[in-house]
């Protein structure tokens, strides 16, 4: 029997792929689970497995094309199952009951589905933008929790179709000389969808601090070694990122998501941190689960897994969600402070900026202190700025102080 595998909704509102690579080729065995394919998102490479045995008779696509989500990737020959192993003698009577409830519920199921094709789930604001963009909402595939229609989906679909864009750059000459166009795809993509959404729903401030990290400095140097007697280097990070939940268990609001639609503060009770790297294909947010529950040497190990594996585009998809605050250290770069984009939809962001050797007044001396800036973003309609600036004060009295901090033990 001819089974078709279909390019599968993989999460976060994704809804193509850039084919990288088969894994098999036609007329080719394959069993259950057995890798098929490499598949870009806008996320990460992902590949993804045969849910049949059998045999490879056709595959659609060559590497570099864009795919849709629901797209027949493979199609695989397998064998029909026995009809004598689900087949059980029963009275007659029962079959014929059974019989006319099959015709029944034939019949039920195909009116519901054609009932469901034309059930549209949107928000009143986006059926007026819909009118407004004159778009037919049942032709529109929703990327929102349970096919919510969204408005970004309103206004992609309101946008002329265009051809892919070539997969590699190609150089032409413009009115005022040469240029070269490069597709816009991948991470890039996904990042700017994102920080334009955060951008548009919003009300950002940042306040600003430092934060001496001179014994910090200290405590790290010492447990160095040990850390890379494990494989891993011991940066601040794991530091910063236990003040931060620190902070966090004390001002819930910036671990929190706004719900527009219920309006309703959701205060987060577990402690998700998203780490902003700048890798090759451009900006990604990885997430490291329960920081709570974790020693700074165990975030150190995870903090360096996850960053190779961004950086190779092997990352999982679900190291890449669930986060409830982030941190973006754009001080490796040589940065001092900034204004960092909120992780939507988050409320707030940590901008970690360039620590340096500063001249500072202790007890009326002058003397040479480490000292961190930090850049905090928030979400005025949600924390107000002297629960920003608290919060900030419990974070720089963890850095100052690293013994609050849990070193090695859980």
């Amino acid at each position: 029997m001819r089974k078709e595998f279909k390019f599968p909704d993989v999460g976060e509102g994704i809804a193509e792929g850039e084919l990288v690579k088969w894994l098999v080729s036609q007329g080719e065995s394959v069993k259950e689970d057995q890798p098929l394919v490499e598949v870009e998102t806008d996320k990460a490479v992902v590949t993804l497995p045969s849910p049949y045995t059998g045999k490879v008779i056709e595959l659609r696509g060559k590497p570099g094309e864009v795919i849709q989500v629901g797209s027949v990737l493979v199609a695989v020959e397998t064998e029909e199952a026995s009809a004598a192993k689900t087949t059980e003698k029963k009275p007659t009577a029962e079959i014929k009951k059974e019989e006319t409830r099959k015709d029944a519920g034939s019949v039920v199921g195909r009116l519901g589905q054609e009932e469901e094709e034309f059930k549209v789930r949107a928000i009143p604001s986006v059926r007026a933008r819909a009118k407004e963009l004159g778009v037919d909402l049942s032709k529109v595939r929703g990327t929102g929790p349970n096919g919510r229609l969204t408005r970004e989906d309103v206004e992609q679909a309101a946008q002329p179709r265009k051809e892919a864009a070539p997969i590699q750059p190609h150089a032409e000459t413009g009115p005022l000389g040469p240029v070269e166009r490069i597709a816009f795809r991948g991470v890039r993509r996904s990042a700017a969808r994102r920080v334009s959404e955060s951008s548009q729903k919003v009300a950002a401030v940042t306040f600003t601090d430092d934060a001496d990290v001179t014994a910090l400095e200290n405590v790290r140097s010492k447990k160095k070694n040990l850390a890379e007697a494990r494989g891993f280097k011991l940066t601040y990070l794991p530091f910063i990122i236990k003040a931060v939940v620190a902070g966090l268990k004390e001002y819930p609001y910036l671990n929190a998501t706004l719900d527009e639609e219920k309006e309703e503060i959701i205060l987060k009770k577990y402690y998700n941190i998203g780490i902003a790297v700048d890798t090759p294909e451009g900006l990604m947010v990885f997430v490291i689960k329960r920081a709570d529950e974790k020693s700074v040497l165990d975030l150190s190990k995870e903090i360096s897994v996850l960053t190779e594996k961004a950086f190779s585009r092997m990352i999982d998809l679900s190291d890449l969600k669930g986060g409830t605050f982030t941190l973006t250290n754009y001080g490796v770069i040589g940065g001092i402070y900034g204004t960092p984009i909120i992780n939507y939809p988050e409320v707030g962001i940590l901008g970690l900026g360039k620590i340096e050797d500063k001249v500072v007044a202790r007890s009326g001396e002058m003397v040479i202190r480490k000292i961190l800036p930090l850049s905090l973003t928030f979400d005025h309609r949600v924390i107000y700025g002297a629960e920003a600036a608290r919060f900030m004060n419990t974070v720089i009295q963890h850095l100052e102080d690293p013994d609050l901090m849990l070193i090695e033990g859980k």
